[in-house]
């Protein structure tokens, strides 16, 4: 499994609205075979984590290549340097 997370700090009063954005994305997410889900995580300083799930980083990269992406991403742009992080994962149960 291929997991991407994608650390965004926003203030509290735009969490809502933001979380929002991810949910009304899930349904196109879903077209790319190899897209397993997502979660959202909220911390306490105003981060929140949006984890995506993948068969493989080969199934990420479809969706990051496709202008799907670009439009759940305000046309094209892409968290900035260091917000998106990458890990192979083993599910154990």
């Amino acid at each position: 499994m291929f997991i991407a997370v994608n650390k965004v700090t926003v203030p509290a009063e735009r969490q809502e609205a933001m979380m929002k954005g991810f949910e009304h994305a899930i349904p196109g997410m879903k077209q790319f075979k190899g897209f397993l889900g997502m979660e959202l995580w909220v911390a306490d300083d105003n981060t929140v984590l949006a984890v995506s799930r993948w068969e493989s980083k080969e199934a990420l990269e479809e969706y990051t290549n496709n202008d799907l992406f670009k439009q759940h991403h305000g046309g094209g742009q892409s968290a900035a340097p260091g917000q998106v992080s990458y890990y192979n994962a083993k599910v154990l149960s």
